[in-house]
Parts: C-alpha cells; structure tokens; sequence
C-alpha cells in the first residue's frame, strides 16, 4: 500500500530516485511536519510539493512575483499541474531556534514584515481584500473545510454557524489599510541562517493585497503561543506599529480560523 500523508497517497518519491529539473537523480524524503494539506518531500536543495492544482499554482504564481520584486523567497525550480519544485532556502524555521535568541528574532520578523508591506500594490495581481476573503471564507464554510477541532481556545465548541454570524457582524467598517500580505506569518514560515539573518519566506499560496492587520494578527497571535508576549510586543515595534487596532486584530483572528 502507499504512504498516506495528511490523509492523501502518497508517491513513494522517497523510496525510488527521479529526476530534476536539471536531469540529476536524487532521493526524495516525505516532510511530516507542518499543517499543510499537500503533501511535501525534500532532498538536499530542494522541496517539492504536491496538492490541490489551484492551490499549487496560486503559490508558483505568487513566488514568481515576489522573486520579481527581489523579495527573499524559494526559487520555482519547476512546476506542473498539481506539482511544485522548489529551491530550498538557506538556514531554519524560527521555531526551531532556542529561546535566547527570540528577542532579536522576534525584532527581525518584525523588520522583514514591514519590508514585505513596503512592495507596491498597485503592479501585485493577487487580492487578499477583505470582500475576497470573506467570500473565500464563506466558500469553506459552506464545503466543511472550516476545522473546527483547532478553533482558538476562545471560540472552542463554537459551531459553523456561529463562526458565520460573528464574522458578519465583526466585519470592519473602515477602508482597510492596504499592504502586499504574505497571509500566514507563522514563525515556521520565515526562516533564518545561523547569524540570525532572515533568508526569506515560505508558503505564500495567501500572500495579496490585504489589510496591514491581518498579518499582524497572525503573526502576534503565533509568536505569543509559541515564544511570549513580550516577544510579540518587540516584534510590533520593529514592525512599526506598537499599537494596532485592536478591534482588526481580533476580526482577522476570527477570520483565520475558515483557513
């Protein structure tokens, strides 16, 4: 029987060698961790990833544009239908470093955000506004896509239907402040070499013309579960914006859970 991974069969890449996009034989080995849905191997320089075609593409889409814009990201070794090759960056997950050194990278995350949100939206194709979203929300609801086993602790045991309502009715009135938003900030997607400089960031199928917040509120909820508050309070100020608005902060967190 194949491998199953995230509940999908699974090629047996890791049990046979293939070819490359530059025709060399290698070995592949199945990624188990993480929470994405497709499934991912890795060699030595690269990982390639395997999932919804939608999906797959809208992430090559989005890595070719940010290599546009010389913004720190995988290099698309090649992609097909379903299909995703990738370069693999330099260096490791800030999840993974030890708590020493979480100030300075809580500091840099932060830097590099800002810098991610300086790209100019008015030449970036994706739309990650808030009507787009809440339509793309709605969407999972409707198909039961929405995992409501992995709510945030304040909304354990809310139903579907409670999640819709309170998403309609928190909706934010105001023009939203609009940045280039890489759409799931976590500490696993941003990585960092030894010395403690970012090489770039990964998994960017969401990434858009969105809101400043909803960034921030991935991000500050993600780095206070995993490191502190007095992390995501550092992150913040290098980021720029102490303060956010707490009432977006919360939406896009109630938004997030659809995802």
């Amino acid at each position: 029987m194949p491998k199953r991974l995230n509940g999908l069969h699974a090629p047996t890449l890791s049990a046979h060698p293939t070819r490359r996009h530059d025709d060399r034989v290698t070995h592949w080995h199945p990624v188990t961790t993480g929470k994405s849905t497709a499934q991912v191997w890795q060699n030595a320089d690269a990982y390639r990833k395997q999932g919804d075609q939608d999906e797959i593409a809208a992430e090559a889409a989005r890595l070719t544009w940010l290599a546009t814009q010389n913004f720190p990201c995988p290099e698309v070794l090649d992609h097909t239908p379903g299909t995703l090759t990738t370069k693999a960056l330099p260096g490791r997950p800030a999840n993974t470093w030890p708590a020493a050194q979480r100030p300075s990278l809580s500091a840099a995350i932060g830097a590099l955000l800002h810098d991610l949100h300086q790209l100019p939206t008015a030449t970036c194709p994706f739309d990650r506004r808030l009507s787009t979203a809440i339509s793309e929300a709605e969407a999972a609801a409707r198909t039961a896509d929405v995992d409501l086993a992995n709510l945030d602790a304040a909304r354990a045991g809310w139903s579907i239907e409670r999640l819709r309502a309170e998403l309609q009715s928190t909706r934010p009135r105001e023009p939203e402040d609009l940045v280039v938003g890489h759409g799931d900030p976590c500490l696993p997607n941003i990585l960092f070499t030894d010395d403690g400089r970012p090489t770039g960031v990964v998994d960017v199928a969401r990434l858009g013309v969105a809101d400043r917040h909803n960034d921030l509120a991935i991000a500050t909820r993600n780095i206070t579960a995993n490191w502190s508050e007095t992390e995501a309070t550092s992150f913040l100020a290098a980021y720029g914006l102490p303060e956010p608005d707490p009432t977006k902060i919360a939406f896009y967190r109630l938004l997030d859970e659809f995802f």
